[in-house]
């Protein structure tokens, strides 16, 4: 830290306000805003980060700030900062992430279309769609049963879309103004759920025109019907209150965040829209101001139903709606789907950027002293204070799992209580029952540890004679997140969080630790688990369960930041778990 930016944190102000943080040549890296200024900015200086806000904080030559009156002050002048400045460590909210809507204008002879900024007073807004695909066929359809006008200005002549019977053409005609105003009335039942009414209608056009013989017409009616029937078949009712709302659920894993946003509307789930980001600083700073900007675009709902963790007093202040953490079954319930579809989304996320790509597999090769790594092993042990040890091995090859080859191990004896014992054994009987059954080996071996955990499959290997096995490791850092890939000289090779190699890494790490839990549950696992988790206060039997629906194992709980957790228990229970697991590890 240069003597600048020293001189500058010491004489920051402790009150509301943003700060802007810039490099060397004056360029905005980051803008934030906080409660108190001092407290905050000091605290990017004071702690080791990793990820992108190690990155961050490297390149931070000089802040500026700005005082505000209050912190909801502060929250709308960020996001005025933000679009002025484009940070690029910031979140930014471009044109192409505003998610289409399918819009009805207001006019004497409306018009459907699809648009992406659903504040226009001008039109009625539905949706969003989080595919567009979606959304077009929506559209499609509803301008295959109702005729609005499809040109953009009305012309002088008609159209064909008036000779198909889609349209009233009152570009020739004289139309009642008021004719449309059914039509209106019926694509807003249409997408607040109640399409019995069309579907009846349609289903009495189809008969009626089979039996005058016009098949082709009735098979129209068919396929309208169809699509109406596809469609409305993906929304599912929640309430009966009919009110708007919405469910936002977040997952935190390798320096990255997961947020889901479940969108009911007038009680239907209308929309799951899923958005995956770098974590930089607090985590409840960063859903605030991601949802203030989400909103700029996005109609506000009555509700929102988010955890009590987050900032939940400036968000209805600032977005003027009911922020509520819900406390009744089917709330909790919902939240409980938003944070799974946030934790699924990251694991898609890190399938999607680590695809089969040939990169990998040549930059491993380089690491070790080969063109190409084609095969992958790696081992994983897991237990609960050495009771019910396990061990099991999953190889990959090209970047697909060849599940056929995944084997398991019972830890036998005194090495269910010493991790490096049980990777001892793991790999001698691994490769014991290769050399036995004369089975060629993977190109590399990695163990899911770091030196110690390479020393002792290398003494496994040693003692059968193998000397030409590749073993690697994975650093971890001290909250236990992969670092480094250690090569077979133990030598580190950090990994950036947005790379290819670390998120096809980190697939690998996903499938061998689903795969040792499986195995140890199926052992006995489950009472072991509970045995714990019966001693935290205020951890019922409901809480547990749903505790155990989105963590599966002690270790991944223990992991989890607090913020998280609370969405799933109140904070003080949460707070007590990470007591009991932290004591009990």
């Amino acid at each position: 830290m240069n003597d600048k930016l020293k001189a500058k944190l010491d004489m920051m102000p402790d009150s509301p306000g943003c700060y802007i943080y810039k490099d060397i040549d004056k360029n905005v890296l980051y803008v934030g805003k906080a409660k108190r200024l001092k407290t905050r900015v000091n605290q990017y200086f004071d702690r080791v980060y990793f990820n992108k806000t190690a990155n961050l904080v490297k390149q931070i030559d000089d802040v500026e700030f700005v005082m505000t009156l209050s912190e909801k002050e502060a929250l709308v002048l960020e996001i005025n900062l933000i679009k002025q400045y484009m940070p690029p460590f910031n979140i930014i909210f471009m044109d192409d992430k505003h998610y289409p809507y399918i819009s009805l204008s207001k006019e004497d002879y409306p018009k459907l279309s699809i648009r992406r900024d659903a504040k226009s007073k001008k039109y009625y807004h539905y949706g969003p769609f989080p595919d567009s695909k979606d959304a077009y066929a929506v559209l499609n359809l509803l301008n295959r049963i109702y005729p609005f006008r499809k040109c953009k200005n009305i012309p002088h002549i008609s159209c064909l879309y008036y000779h198909m019977n889609q349209c009233l053409a009152p570009c020739i005609n004289k139309l009642d103004k008021n004719i449309y105003n059914e039509y209106v009335k019926d694509v807003d039942r249409f997408f607040k759920g109640y399409s019995n009414e069309i579907l009846k209608d349609l289903t009495n056009k189809m008969f009626e025109a089979s039996e005058n013989l016009n098949f082709e017409k009735a098979n129209e009616y068919k396929l309208l019907i169809e699509g109406i029937k596809k469609i409305t078949s993906k929304q599912i009712i929640e309430f009966n209150d009919k009110v708007s709302r919405d469910v936002v659920g977040f997952y935190i894993k390798e320096g990255f965040l997961s947020i889901s946003i479940l969108m009911y509307r007038n009680g239907y789930l209308n929309a799951k829209i899923n958005e995956v980001i770098d974590l930089i600083g607090e985590i409840d700073e960063l859903i605030v101001t991601y949802l203030m900007q989400f909103y700029q675009t996005h109609d506000i709902p009555k509700e929102i139903y988010i955890s009590e963790n987050i900032n939940i007093t400036i968000l209805n202040e600032t977005l003027n709606v009911n922020i509520v953490n819900p406390k009744i079954s089917k709330g909790q319930e919902l939240l409980l789907m938003a944070i799974e579809n946030a934790k699924k989304s990251l694991e898609a996320r890190f399938i999607e950027l680590a695809s089969k790509d040939e990169d990998i597999f040549v930059q491993l090769g380089s690491y070790v002293g080969k063109s190409r790594i084609f095969t992958i092993e790696m081992c994983d042990m897991s237990h609960i204070s050495g009771d019910s040890a396990v061990g099991v091995v999953v190889v990959y090859q090209n970047g697909y799992p060849m599940k056929n080859k995944y084997r398991k191990y019972n830890i036998q004896g005194e090495n269910t209580k010493d991790d490096l014992a049980s990777t001892h054994e793991v790999i001698y009987r691994r490769f014991y029952n290769l050399l036995k059954d004369n089975l060629s080996f993977s190109d590399m071996l990695i163990v899911d540890g770091g030196i110690n955990q390479m020393n002792a499959a290398n003494s496994a290997l040693n003692e059968l004679g193998i000397s030409n096995m590749l073993v690697c490791g994975l650093a971890k850092d001290d909250h236990h997140r992969t670092r480094a890939f250690i090569t077979p000289n133990f030598q580190e090779i950090p990994l950036e969080k947005d790379s290819k190699l670390f998120l096809f890494l980190m697939r690998m790490q996903d499938e061998v630790h689903r795969f040792a839990i499986t195995f140890f549950k199926n052992k006995k696992s489950k009472s072991m688990m509970s045995s714990i988790l019966d001693k935290v206060p205020g951890l019922g039997e409901i809480r547990k369960k749903r505790l155990l629906t989105v963590y599966h194992t002690i270790d991944e709980i223990s992991k989890a930041p607090i913020e998280q957790l609370s969405q799933i228990l109140p904070k003080n229970v949460a707070e007590n778990l990470l007591k009991v697991l932290h004591e009990k590890q």
